[in-house]
């Protein structure tokens, strides 16, 4: 599936400002089957997302799947007495927002009394919101849980000479805005068996101070140090924060994602919820890959896939690796010409030399593909890109089981141009984070420099070169808002202002596309969702207003009206009693992550689960992908 032509964006643009074209949806030949419609959605711009780019006027469904798509009077032919009718006022009717890479049961799991948010100005204020949690927790020595720091924003990373004098007895731990990096006080790194002495696992960094004592931050895997002895969470409250976040997933138009690098007791909890019909959003789950092959085999050789789960409700389509770190004031990605410090990153898996970690991805990679599994691997540094394409390629061509995995890279942040060319020629994939690049803005430029900063999210590069290209929240890294990420791909303006890389910027259909129907190909089900074509589930978003053709800054301040899952309408902002609307727990744990997110959503959550890390970490269960 090509990424959309010139002339195809001028024909649909065409379509929105009332001229007609060929590709505008026919309101003949779009029924099937007899008998009325289950609901009928009318008053509406319908958005097909086919390659066409066709428009239509309102949609019918039955039994869960599209039976019309065209013209409002041929769908109101098909309504009964028992019809639901879903007024869309007017606005913008698309496919059901497929969000490619977040972490579900992290989002509810962010929020006190579990976590609290730290994304603050200054290392004073983050020290008042650890006061502030201390102060309100009755049982002495529980585990102070926050996340969102960020060292692109404070003058430095906090540390645990901050905490130690407002923590008492507390063992704290806080997690930056990208899970790439955690800062535990000296009571966390008691526990944890930190001192200076403590040698960092692959990949991993302990920062010391002049003396060579552990500050208290952790870098990439060394932070496992103190995952280790972080108490879980209960399946149960795993549970609660799915349904939460999937409340918070309604409420934004999100009918599918993909969870990456989960654990096998993450899937017996979401298998359960399945099975029991409590999973109100279909899930593509990645395995964790673990930072060795063997890790990888005995879990493959663990996997059984559940049993009487609907596979477009529930699959587990791969495996998912962790390549490196990230190219922000971390400095963890592994880079062909260092920061501009001299200093570079490396690869996180296992291995004492770079060799031998790149020795050791490829096995990673040819474990899963021999299992048959799709792979999407983190990678952000252009050089273990180039290992991970390099890996990606010579697995497949070694493997029996090679055909259509559709193995992609995830976030992508500084690809080569000609290893874009690569992907292309062998259909490897690109998930990457429009919303995470709007939050970085031209952060990054200190430590990569002006043009590598501007590069980062290559997203015109990426299509231009023919990749398929998907785009993803990364939540609790970013809110799941992806109408934040399509202002951030169009225009590339950072959240504190200012436009970075112009010439990455892609058009606004294009970046529809990236949430909708290319997401649908990486997860295998391009067949039966990903546009709203007759015969395709009935997964539909329906945002207020005119989604093509308002101004890019006001696309943020858009509302989604309505959600519909399979034909069931799962969220109505216009009624009372919406299904989000209550004020059961999910909707309550949904409305308060509402409130916490600004500055157009983009802004961090609680402790949660990655840039690329899993929620198995962040239910305090030890890193290991």
């Amino acid at each position: 599936m090509s990424h959309l032509t010139r002339r195809t964006l001028l024909s649909a643009t065409a379509a929105t400002t009332g001229v007609a074209v060929a590709g505008a949806a026919p309101a003949s030949a779009v029924a099937a089957g007899r008998g009325p419609a289950d609901l009928v959605i009318v008053n509406g711009r319908v958005l097909v997302m086919d390659e066409r780019c066709r428009t239509a006027e309102a949609l019918a469904v039955r039994d869960g799947r599209i039976i019309a798509v065209g013209s409002a009077r041929e769908v109101r032919r098909l309504t009964g007495r028992r019809t639901q009718v879903l007024d869309a006022a007017g606005g913008t009717v698309l496919p059901g927002i497929n969000d490619s890479h977040l972490h579900l049961n992290s989002l509810s799991l962010n929020l006190p009394p579990y976590s609290y948010p730290v994304d603050t100005g200054t290392v004073e204020e983050l020290v008042a919101v650890v006061r502030d949690a201390v102060a309100a927790t009755a049982d002495p020595g529980a585990w102070i849980r926050g996340q969102g720091w960020n060292d692109n924003r404070l003058p430095r990373a906090p540390r645990a000479s901050d905490l130690d004098p407002v923590s008492g007895d507390h063992p704290v731990v806080l997690t930056d805005f990208s899970f790439h990096a955690t800062t535990v006080n000296t009571v966390a790194m008691r526990l944890a068996g930190i001192t200076r002495d403590t040698v960092a696992p692959a990949g991993g960094v302990i920062e010391k101070d002049a003396d060579g004592e552990p500050t208290g931050v952790l870098r990439e895997g060394a932070q496992n140090l103190v995952r280790a002895v972080v108490p879980a969470f209960s399946p149960q409250e795993v549970a609660e924060s799915v349904r939460a976040g999937t409340a918070l997933l309604h409420q934004r138009g999100i009918t599918s994602i993909t969870e990456p690098g989960i654990g096998l007791d993450t899937l017996a909890v979401y298998a359960d919820e399945a099975a029991a019909g409590r999973l109100r959003v279909r899930i593509t789950a990645l395995l964790s890959a673990g930072p060795n092959a063997a890790g990888l085999r005995e879990t493959l050789a663990s996997f059984v896939r559940p049993e009487g789960v609907d596979e477009r409700l529930l699959r587990v389509g791969g495996v998912k690796v962790f390549g490196d770190g990230i190219p922000t004031a971390a400095k963890t990605a592994w880079l062909h010409d260092p920061y501009l410090d001299g200093t570079n990153g490396s690869l996180t898996v296992d291995g004492a030399t770079i060799e031998e970690q790149v020795a050791e991805l490829g096995e990673i990679i040819t474990a899963a593909v021999e299992a048959g599994m799709q792979v999407g691997t983190h990678a952000t540094g252009d050089a273990t890109i180039d290992a991970v394409v390099e890996a990606y390629t010579a697995a497949t061509g070694r493997s029996r089981r090679r055909s259509d995995l559709r193995h992609y890279v995830i976030h992508g942040d500084l690809a080569p141009l000609a290893t874009l060319a690569t992907m292309a020629q062998h259909h490897i994939g690109m998930n990457m984070n429009a919303s995470i690049k709007h939050l970085l803005g031209d952060s990054v430029a200190s430590v990569l420099g002006d043009e590598r900063s501007a590069y980062q999210a290559p997203y015109r590069s990426a299509l231009d070169a023919g990749v398929r290209v998907t785009s993803a929240s990364d939540a609790p890294v970013t809110m799941p808002d992806w109408l934040v990420g399509v202002f951030g791909a169009e225009t590339r303006e950072g959240v504190y202002g200012g436009v970075t890389g112009p010439e990455q910027a892609i058009s606004r259909l294009e970046a529809l596309t990236s949430y909708t129907r290319t997401p649908a190909w990486q997860d295998h089900a391009e067949a039966w969702k990903g546009t709203l074509q007759r015969g395709m589930v009935a997964d539909v978003c329906i945002v207020e207003g005119d989604l093509l053709g308002v101004d890019a800054h006001d696309l943020p301040g858009l509302t989604v009206s309505a959600t519909v899952l399979g034909g069931t309408v799962v969220h109505d902002a216009t009624a009372a009693g919406s299904p989000t609307s209550g004020p059961g727990p999910a909707a309550t744990a949904a409305a308060a992550a509402v409130a916490m997110s600004s500055r157009h959503g983009a802004d961090c959550l609680g402790a949660g689960a990655c840039c690329c890390r899993v929620s198995d970490r962040i239910t305090g269960r030890p890193f290991t992908a």
